[in-house]
């Protein structure tokens, strides 16, 4: 594969990973309980509290991925209130790093302020997810590899999952 599908294929990827992460990742979280990062051999430590069952909080689709150069991608996503009560100072931060943890190059990092949130209420957005030369070598140089750190802050509380990916 050449640097240049790499570098695709992690804009991609990446982008997808992260709305992933919301889907895959939050449920077992509804408390607002979060993970620790994942170790650099990919093993996720102990969760901090422990989870409330129950449906997730929040759940992320991907709309549409549109090209915006070789290494870039427009992602437009949704994001979702799924509780029965409303939220507020609702924000979302998703962190790409190169390898397998958080110890890594960071890559790639975008935040989004939704503000309140009905229940059953939605918020879409755009996203441009763009990567240098450099910042692909360092997911080549890490295997292919990328850590994806997703937070959502809403109501005082946080939420972070952490996803891992081989890109490339």
């Amino acid at each position: 594969m050449s640097r240049r599908d790499a570098a695709v294929l992690v804009v991609v990827l990446a982008a997808v990973g992260a709305g992933t992460a919301f889907i895959v990742g939050v449920g077992p979280f509804a408390s607002g309980g979060e993970t620790a990062p994942p170790t650099s051999d990919g093993a996720e430590s102990p969760r901090v509290e422990t989870p409330t069952p129950g449906p997730p909080p929040f759940t992320l689709r991907i709309d549409r991925i549109t090209q915006c150069g070789r290494t870039c991608r427009d992602v437009t996503s949704t994001l979702r209130n799924e509780q029965a009560v409303p939220a507020t100072e609702v924000g979302v931060t998703a962190t790409i790093y190169a390898g397998r943890g958080i110890d890594g190059s960071e890559v790639w990092s975008g935040y989004e302020w939704v503000g309140s949130l009905g229940a059953g209420e939605a918020h879409t957005a755009t996203q441009r997810v763009a990567l240098s030369l450099g910042q692909t070598l360092a997911v080549e140089r890490a295997d292919g590899w990328i850590t994806i750190e997703t937070t959502v802050e809403y109501d005082g509380k946080t939420l972070t999952v952490y996803r891992q990916r081989q890109v490339a």
